[in-house]
């Protein structure tokens, strides 16, 4: 997902160049956002993945994840002159910077962030991730995207959600692995030149 949407040539760059197919993708996505996989023909190249000949009728994990994690990026970029995909900025970071520190919490913050946290299904935490991106698109606070594709994908696997909600912790405290900053390579590879002031529909 990183390449989807980060490169020079990815739905970030093209979008923040103001080019015409670019915005156009993320205003699909952002229709799709309450939508299952594969219902909106407009974002199938966007949202693809790889799927299994055996494959049954319901959305495998990896296309509810891949499905969330574009549109929900799609919610988070709307009316923004700056990037909000960021690699390596995960959602327990991306929280703790909504959040503020603990003598001065923003309470609504903290509490969309307690429920999206409790979810038990899938479903439950599409709904309040939606709710939580677009408190930080508010507040022009970066998330990675394919990061979050990836902890989807986790949520879902049997016991999983126990130990996305252990990373998700780990990277609200500042200790976890993958919430590193990026480095000049990775920082180079997605372009986040503002783009020029439009007015969008």
């Amino acid at each position: 997902m990183d390449q989807r949407l980060g490169g020079k040539n990815g739905l970030q760059a093209r979008y923040l160049r103001n080019e015409s197919q670019g915005r156009a993708d993320v205003a699909a996505l952002r229709k799709a956002a309450n939508r299952a996989p594969g219902e909106l023909p407009e974002v199938w190249s966007l949202t693809a993945v790889p799927v299994a000949s055996s494959a049954g009728d319901a959305p495998t994990w990896e296309e509810l994840a891949v499905h969330t994690a574009m549109t929900l990026y799609a919610v988070h970029q709307q009316s923004r002159s700056e990037g909000m995909f960021q690699p390596g900025v995960g959602l327990g970071r991306a929280a703790r910077d909504l959040i503020g520190p603990h003598d001065q919490e923003n309470p609504s913050a903290r509490a969309r962030f307690n429920a999206l946290v409790t979810s038990t299904t899938i479903g439950e935490l599409r709904h309040h991730l939606r709710s939580f991106v677009s408190q930080l698109r508010a507040r022009g606070i970066p998330l990675d995207h394919a990061m979050l594709s990836d902890d989807l994908v986790g949520f879902q696997r049997p016991g999983g959600a126990k130990d996305v909600r252990l990373r998700w912790s780990r990277q609200y405290g500042g200790f976890s692995s993958t919430a590193q900053s990026v480095s000049a390579t990775d920082a180079a590879s997605f372009d986040s030149t503002p783009a020029p002031t439009t007015t969008e529909n």
